[in-house]
């Protein structure tokens, strides 16, 4: 299992992306942007952007393999493919949680049931594409900014952009994570 870690780099780049996420987390606080839309200006928070480094980390360690180690191996690398996934996200929702304490505001939460979704979508993409399914969820932000507001009021199917109390949007989160980790366990054992 110490193998499996280190080849997966989670020694250095698991500690960097917690780090990086509760940083970014912190310091975007309640901000908004206005950015260009196709349905008016719509302000748009900054902690939607936060989870991308996290995400972007965890594919960079999952695609760093030993494919002829792991195909001959006998302990499942799937499972620990899955339980670093599962790990990774709840430490990011761990996170999330400890920023919101400390900021006395709920907004935070939102940072790691986003980190769930996209990281669900990047999970779900994965197992087609490969590496490159890290753009995934970075192209449903864009989508998110570009049609995803009515003024400045999110849309539903947006997930990402929905108030931190939103149970739809927490269940959405839980559902696509949940179906991005059953799509990486079965194809945890190809290279990419």
């Amino acid at each position: 299992m110490m193998w499996w870690f280190k080849v997966r780099r989670g020694h250095t780049l698991l500690p960097a992306a917690l780090a990086v996420f509760t940083a970014a987390l912190y310091a975007v606080q309640d901000h908004t942007v206005l950015l260009p839309a196709i349905t008016g200006s719509p302000r748009v928070a900054l902690s939607l952007f936060v989870p991308v480094p996290l995400f972007a980390m965890l594919m960079a360690m999952l695609e760093c393999r030993l494919p002829a180690a792991e195909a001959s191996g006998v302990r499942s690398v799937a499972r620990l493919d899955s339980a670093l996934v599962t790990a990774v996200m709840a430490a990011a929702a761990v996170c999330s949680v400890a920023v919101a304490a400390l900021q006395g505001t709920a907004t935070a939460t939102t940072g790691g049931r986003n980190a769930l979704f996209l990281t669900g979508l990047m999970l779900l993409g994965r197992a087609w594409a490969g590496q490159g399914a890290v753009m995934l969820p970075v192209g449903w932000l864009v989508t998110v900014a570009v049609i995803g507001f009515r003024g400045n009021v999110p849309r539903s199917w947006t997930v990402i952009a929905l108030p931190a109390d939103d149970l739809f949007a927490a269940a959405a989160s839980l559902v696509v994570f949940a179906l991005g980790l059953a799509a990486q366990t079965r194809s945890s054992r190809k290279p990419a």
